[in-house]
């Protein structure tokens, strides 16, 4: 079978054929998106091996951007006198999907699999994690609009913050129970709220500074090169400084949409939005691992069933207890079932500070993103067609 080592190749079969897959999908009633992702696995080191690893790791800087861009999209949405009405509903909504997921998923690892304490706690706190990519490249497709729609981005935007804060407070408890000591404890403590306050910072200064720029600039062309070179400068202080890119980039936007006396320029990203995202979650594809699934199916099943009765009953208590419609109650939480990006970097975090446990919650948490890396842009779709504000193809003009 073909290998391709070449770069511009590579880029090239992950668009081209991203792309083939995203069309086949759509035949199917499928997400475009989940055309992407299958076709990704299929070309991957899991199957044909068409892309390697060494062609993965070397388009990382898409995956950075890709993922800036979202954010900023997801950010940029959030605009206040939109959503304030809905304020109750999504923190609300949030505190409580995030508290069941942890405790659902905290039993099935701690009693059924009987894993150790620190085992259970670390994946309980990595099962709250949502990936906001698949969710809005779905919106984005079907033109999704409404109060669930607004609702599902305020969750996701919070859900992030949520996850950052309980993983970095979980990662402390689990540090200090392997330990026995106190102290290696309560210096993680001090990393997400540095993590936290720090990406809000970051994010608030770029927004302003973007709302500066753009104030000055009047075609769409050199807009969209600053938004996308500032979107790279937050991934790129991220890095840097451990801080959460999502988290920086989703407050660009909404400082941004919110401040600015033109919000809808951001809008300017759909211009070029569609070939980074085809590469994006193809890319994404090509990541994900059969031969580790295969190894902890087990674990992994009950793991991901476990977050989805935590996030879709969660969302549905926290939903009614906010006062949302029954359309939220009921769809939400299907809505948030997509797991990737932030639980990758939490896995990479586990490994660098928990050695000693790492192997076997690498291996479920990569299992499960595996899982819900496919399953996630249909359960997007399902939740916003069912909420009755995705268009489908055929009321936005696609021929089939």
């Amino acid at each position: 079978m073909l290998t391709i080592y070449n770069q511009a190749l590579g880029l090239a079969a992950l668009l081209l054929l991203g792309y083939v897959g995203g069309v086949l999908a759509r035949k199917v009633k499928l997400p475009m998106v989940a055309g992407y992702v299958v076709m990704g696995l299929i070309i991957g080191p899991s199957v044909l091996h068409i892309i390697p690893e060494k062609i993965i790791q070397e388009f990382e800087l898409i995956k950075i951007l890709g993922l800036g861009l979202i954010a900023l999209v997801i950010g940029g949405e959030l605009e206040i006198k939109r959503i304030k009405h809905l304020g109750k509903i999504i923190l609300g909504t949030t505190i409580i999907q995030v508290i069941g997921v942890f405790l659902v998923v905290f039993v099935a690892t701690f009693y059924l699999l009987k894993l150790s304490l620190p085992i259970s706690l670390l994946l309980s706190a990595m099962a709250t994690a949502t990936a906001p990519a698949a969710s809005v490249a779905v919106i984005r497709e079907y033109q999704a609009q409404g109060p669930f729609t607004t609702t599902l981005l305020g969750v996701v935007a919070l859900d992030d913050a949520a996850c950052i804060i309980i993983f970095g407070i979980i990662a402390a408890i689990s540090r200090m129970l392997l330990d026995g000591t106190l102290a290696s404890g309560l210096q993680m403590f001090t990393a997400p709220a540095i993590e936290l306050l720090g990406s809000l910072g970051v994010g608030f200064v770029v927004g302003l500074l973007m709302i500066y720029i753009l104030r000055h600039l009047h075609d769409k062309q050199h807009r969209l090169t600053v938004i996308v070179g500032l979107a790279l400068l937050n991934s790129g202080i991220a890095a840097i400084f451990d801080l959460s890119p999502l988290l920086i980039n989703m407050t660009t936007g909404f400082i941004y949409t919110n401040l600015s006396l033109e919000p809808q320029a951001l809008s300017v990203i759909d211009e070029i939005d569609f070939p980074i995202f085809v590469v994006f979650f193809t890319l994404a594809g090509t990541s994900l691992r059969l031969d580790v699934l295969a190894a902890s199916w087990v674990a992994a099943v009950i793991y991901i069933i476990a977050r989805a009765i935590g996030k879709i009953g969660g969302c549905y208590v926290g939903a009614k207890v906010s006062g949302a419609t029954k359309t939220v109650q009921r769809y939400l939480g299907f809505a948030m079932l997509p797991k990737a990006g932030v639980a990758i970097g939490m896995v990479m975090l586990v490994q660098g500070r928990f050695p000693e446990i790492a192997a076997i919650i690498t291996a479920i948490e990569l299992a499960a993103v595996t899982v819900c890396e496919l399953i996630g842009p249909l359960a997007a779709k399902f939740a916003l067609v069912s909420a009755g504000e995705a268009k489908l193809p055929e009321k936005i003009g696609v021929k089939e």
